[in-house]
C-alpha cells in the first residue's frame, strides 16, 4: 500500500512539474513576443522619422526646381501628415501593448508583430519609390537645369541611401 501511495505521489509531482515547465515555456515564449513587438515598434518609429525627414529633404530640393518641373512633385513629398497618423497608430499600439500585452492571448502577439513588420516593410516599399523618383526627377531636372544636380547633392537626393528594413 506505502508503494502504492509513493507512486501516486511521484505521478502526482511529476504532473506537477510538467505543468510548471509548461507554463515556464509559455511565459517565455510571451515575453520573446513581447520583446520583439517592442523591438519592432521601436525600429518602425525610427523608420517614420528617417522617412519624415527625407521628405522634408526632398520638399526643400524640390522647390529650388523650376515650377515647369515641380506643380505635382510638392505636393505629393508631404509625408508630415501621413507619417504623424502612423506614428500616431503606432502610439495606440503602444499603449494597447501597454494595457493588455500581458493577458492578450500569445497569437493576438503574434499578430500585433506581423502587423508592425507588415507596417515596415510598406514604408521600406513607400521610400524606395520616393527614392526612384527623387531619382527621375533629378535626371530630369539635371539635362534641363544643371545646377539642380549640384542642389541635390546638397539635399542628399541621388546617392546611395540606406534602404530601410
Amino acid at each position: 500500500m506505502t508503494a502504492y501511495l509513493l507512486l501516486a505521489a511521484l505521478a502526482i509531482a511529476t504532473l506537477v512539474v510538467v505543468y510548471l515547465l509548461l507554463q515556464l515555456l509559455g511565459l517565455k515564449r510571451r515575453q520573446e513576443a513581447l520583446r520583439r513587438i517592442m523591438d519592432s515598434a521601436d525600429e518602425l518609429e525610427r523608420e517614420l522619422h528617417a522617412c519624415r525627414e527625407r521628405g522634408e529633404a526632398m520638399q526643400r530640393w524640390v522647390s529650388t526646381l523650376p515650377s515647369s518641373l515641380t506643380r505635382d512633385a510638392l505636393a505629393s513629398l508631404d509625408l508630415g501628415p501621413l507619417v504623424q497618423k502612423a506614428l500616431k497608430d503606432l502610439l495606440q499600439r503602444r499603449l494597447w501593448l501597454r494595457d493588455r500585452g500581458d493577458d492578450a492571448p500569445l497569437a493576438q502577439l503574434k499578430q500585433a508583430y506581423a502587423e508592425l513588420e507588415r507596417s515596415r516593410r510598406t514604408l521600406a516599399e513607400q521610400m524606395q519609390k520616393l527614392e526612384s523618383a527623387g531619382q527621375e526627377l533629378l535626371e530630369a531636372s539635371s539635362e534641363t537645369h544643371p545646377v539642380s544636380a549640384l542642389m541635390a547633392g546638397a539635399y542628399g537626393i541621388g546617392q546611395d541611401r540606406p534602404t530601410l528594413h
